[in-house]
């Protein structure tokens, strides 16, 4: 076995050790276990509150970003959930002056 077979031999090990570790395959820590559900999903509309969009999910996110002062028309926003589905699945939520703006999914089912 030459230098060249050895190297991608222990590349190989090391990555099959890395998956049997338990590497976290969610993109978004979540204390609150919250996983967002195609059907979850798509009963979120636009303009809902944060607290009827936690409600149908069945808690928090984590929250990505924020811009502006709480309490303003302009205070924006962001939160990530974990999402069941497809490796990595997640769906986004931006809410601006307390109503959902903008969602967007990857992944769910």
């Amino acid at each position: 076995m030459n230098f060249k077979h050895l190297l991608i031999a222990l590349t190989v090990i090391a990555l099959l050790g890395l998956s049997a570790c338990g590497v976290d395959t969610e993109p978004y820590p979540d204390e609150e276990g919250v996983t967002v559900t195609l059907a979850e999903f798509e009963k979120i509309q636009n303009g809902m509150t944060q607290a009827e969009v936690e409600a149908i999910i069945g808690g928090a996110c984590t929250m990505n970003s924020e811009v502006g002062e709480k309490g303003t028309a302009i205070y924006t926003v962001s939160y990530g959930c974990n999402g069941k589905g497809t490796l990595g699945a997640n769906a986004l939520f931006m809410y601006q002056g307390g109503k959902l703006m903008t969602k967007s999914q990857a992944g769910l089912k």
